[in-house]
């Protein structure tokens, strides 16, 4: 397990940081049956890293000899070493800095309500 999946987690803050009709603090709200729960955030610390770059995303990159397969029936992925590629992955080095980065973005105050 890299931890990209079950260690950095985001989201809990917007209870506190957003206002109530805010839509992405209600999401996160409903999906989780409540206020102040984050969730696993895979797919925005991956979005994070492709954006503003792994480090912003408390990351390092590896992986430069092989490839990622995925099983087409499960849906799981494997890293597959082997010969040189243009494919790597991401490595995990601080859970807790990558859900803040996760957070402060999701807290930041829309550009078209900053400028009223």
């Amino acid at each position: 397990d890299d931890g990209l999946n079950t260690e950095v987690q985001s989201g809990g803050t917007l209870s506190s940081c957003a206002a109530e009709d805010n839509p992405c603090r209600r999401a996160f709200e409903d999906y989780e049956g409540g206020p102040n729960l984050s969730r696993y955030s895979w797919d925005p610390l991956s979005t994070l890293a492709v954006v503003r770059g792994v480090e912003s995303a408390s990351c390092a990159l590896s992986g430069d000899d092989g490839l990622n397969t995925v099983d087409a029936s499960s849906g799981n992925n494997e890293w597959i070493s082997g010969p040189a590629t243009n494919q790597t992955y991401l490595v995990l080095t601080d859970a807790t800095a990558a859900g803040n980065s996760i957070d402060e973005l999701l807290c930041q105050t829309p550009a078209s309500r900053r400028r009223e």
